[in-house]
């Protein structure tokens, strides 16, 4: 009896032993390649507060492989458009990345100008997957946009979904255009655009759609916090993460990758309101799987 009680223990050593193992494995491969050197990055943003978050989020998701110096830097990364074109104003400006950068300032990024961006905002498709997996039912989905919006047309539909884009010249537009549009549609999706989707416009948009029993999704977790369903969006750490892919792409192939979403999102869900409309309950780790996967 005793010995087998000591080969039970000794078992049960050597399993915990791999389970450390392999999670130290995936510790190792999640933080990515180990650099030779740190990467000396200069950060510029409008806010000094929010610029010295951003760096220590950067550099703790960056695990050693990035060191913030305002000196001698190898690489600009400038938080949000004006300081992206206040970057690229200066003509000896460097390897220059964008973050969170409108897409409706895409033309900012042009050949020969050393830099790219990564966009505010989560892709079409992550939002419409994470529809699919809450509420399978809607065949007919509406999405407004506007000039300065995440997405734009043509905007694509998964199989079995029709997808009518509704151009909203401006705000003054929006309640009509809401009112004309959202009887034909059984789910309204809307897309990150702070002229349109600003903190004023979420009473309108999701007390017109409640009345209408149409659910709303998109476009961040402050809309989900007011009454949308569920939102993918993209948060500080998610930005630092994709900062830190765009700069491993360079270090390995010597130039930018294409501009684009980050690839790494945040969920929000409102269960609340979830239920009201009466969809699927889905588990987060579901939801959360679905962002993973998205490009």
């Amino acid at each position: 009896m005793m010995d087998a009680t000591g080969s039970t223990g000794r078992s049960l050593g050597v399993t915990r032993l791999g389970w450390a193992a392999s999670l130290l494995l995936a510790a190792a491969l999640w933080a990515g390649p180990v650099w030779a050197e740190p990467l000396t990055v200069r950060l510029r943003a409008p806010d000094a507060t929010v610029a010295q978050r951003f760096a220590s989020l950067l550099e703790s998701a960056g695990g050693g492989r990035v060191a913030v110096v305002e000196q001698g830097a190898a690489v600009t990364l400038a938080l949000g458009e004006a300081a992206f074109r206040a970057e690229l104003a200066d003509p000896g400006h460097g390897p220059l990345l964008g973050l969170a950068v409108p897409r409706a300032a895409a033309g900012l990024v042009r050949p020969g100008c050393h830099c790219s961006a990564i966009w505010r905002g989560v892709p079409l498709a992550t939002q419409l997957a994470l529809i699919e997996a809450l509420m399978p039912e809607a065949g007919r989905i509406g999405v407004l946009f506007g000039p300065s919006s995440a997405w734009a047309p043509p905007l694509t539909a998964p199989r079995g979904r029709l997808l009518e884009a509704v151009l909203v010249p401006g705000p003054a537009r929006l309640a009509p255009l809401l009112r004309r549009h959202l009887p034909d549609w059984d789910a309204l999706l809307l897309p990150e655009d702070d002229v349109l989707f600003g903190p004023g416009a979420a009473k309108l948009v999701l007390l017109t759609s409640y009345r209408q029993r149409v659910p709303v999704f998109g476009p961040g977790a402050d809309f989900v916090h007011a009454g949308s369903v569920a939102s993918a969006y993209l948060d500080p750490r998610d930005l630092a993460r994709g900062a830190l892919d765009w700069l491993e792409a360079r270090r390995r192939h010597g130039a930018w990758p294409a501009q684009g979403f980050a690839g790494h999102y945040s969920l929000a869900v409102n269960d609340h309101v979830a239920r009201a409309y009466g969809l699927s309950i889905v588990e987060r780790a579901r939801l959360e799987r679905i962002l993973e996967t998205s490009p």
